[in-house]
């Protein structure tokens, strides 16, 4: 398996994101059911007991010129109907100043992680992929991996890359799931 989503794969999962952004309309419904079923063995070893310091935004991450640098983002798991990539350990990560539906006074929306109200979303969200220590991505659902769910602020210790067409992925080996407060 490649260490990594190839273009194609990536083209097609950013296309699909942004059609979950166009057709997803705040107060609509839909079956999807966020249940996590982790962490497994596997995703304990990934999970930190403590919240690394010096945190960047997604926001300020996809900024960042370099690549294959070190990073700590902080952001929640959100930014479409469906922000997993199935049977992989990825998915989207949205930034903090972005507001989910179920924070605006009187939205119904039943999926509030897709964050269908927000303009700025696409300049707001990119994607997490979870790494083996050998650096390969993990055929495992995060869900299941790490025992996360959508909206679930997290802190992710990764390597930053941004490819020729200007997209930021986290190629992440470690997590902190922040406690709601």
């Amino acid at each position: 398996m490649n260490t990594r989503l190839t273009r194609r794969q990536f083209a097609a999962f950013t296309a699909t994101l942004g059609t979950g952004i166009v057709l997803a309309g705040c107060g609509e419904k839909s079956e999807t059911t966020q249940v996590p079923s982790g962490p497994s063995d596997l995703g304990k070893t990934m999970l930190l007991a403590s919240e690394p310091a010096g945190a960047l935004d997604v926001s300020e991450a996809l900024q960042q010129e370099a690549t294959d640098q070190l990073v700590v983002v902080v952001g929640r798991i959100g930014g479409s109907r469906n922000p997993w990539v199935d049977g992989l350990a990825a998915f989207t990560l949205t930034d903090l100043a972005l507001t989910a539906c179920n924070e605006i006074p009187g939205d119904k929306c039943t999926t509030p992680w897709d964050f269908c109200c927000e303009p700025e979303l696409s300049k707001n969200t990119l994607l997490v992929q979870m790494k083996s220590s050998q650096g390969k991505l993990i055929e495992e659902d995060a869900r299941q991996l790490l025992g996360v769910s959508a909206l679930d602020t997290v802190v992710v210790e990764a390597e930053l890359d941004k490819d020729d067409s200007g997209n930021v992925t986290l190629a992440a080996r470690k997590l902190y799931i922040r406690k709601a407060s």
